[in-house]
């Protein structure tokens, strides 16, 4: 699914995959319950421009990233790339792994 067509909430529950974050920790850091956050995914919901910024800094994105799924900001793109080759040298390295 291309990250353009995910809602804030599905955006924000990839994050916490790839980053290997708790939801739990992220609602303590971010200070939300649970529910806001099933709310953003399952009705689509997006939080307030407070909230929104809070996950963005949280994350290490842009808030438009997280609304839209692209961004306009060069080194969030760098940053989009660097991490996609970091998962690709960690798929490599535990596929060496399994062989030896």
């Amino acid at each position: 699914m291309e990250t353009s067509e995910l809602n804030f909430g599905l955006r924000v529950e990839n994050l916490l995959k790839e980053r290997n974050v708790k939801p739990a920790v992220f609602y303590d850091n971010i200070g939300i319950v649970p529910q806001l956050f099933y709310d953003w995914k399952k009705r689509s919901q997006a939080p307030n421009a407070r909230t929104a910024l809070k996950v963005a800094q949280y994350f290490g994105v842009t808030v438009e990233y997280l609304l839209t799924g692209e961004t306009t900001n060069p080194l969030q793109k760098k940053v989009e790339e660097l991490q996609k080759k970091l998962r690709e040298v960690a798929e490599f390295a535990s596929m060496k792994a399994s062989e030896a």
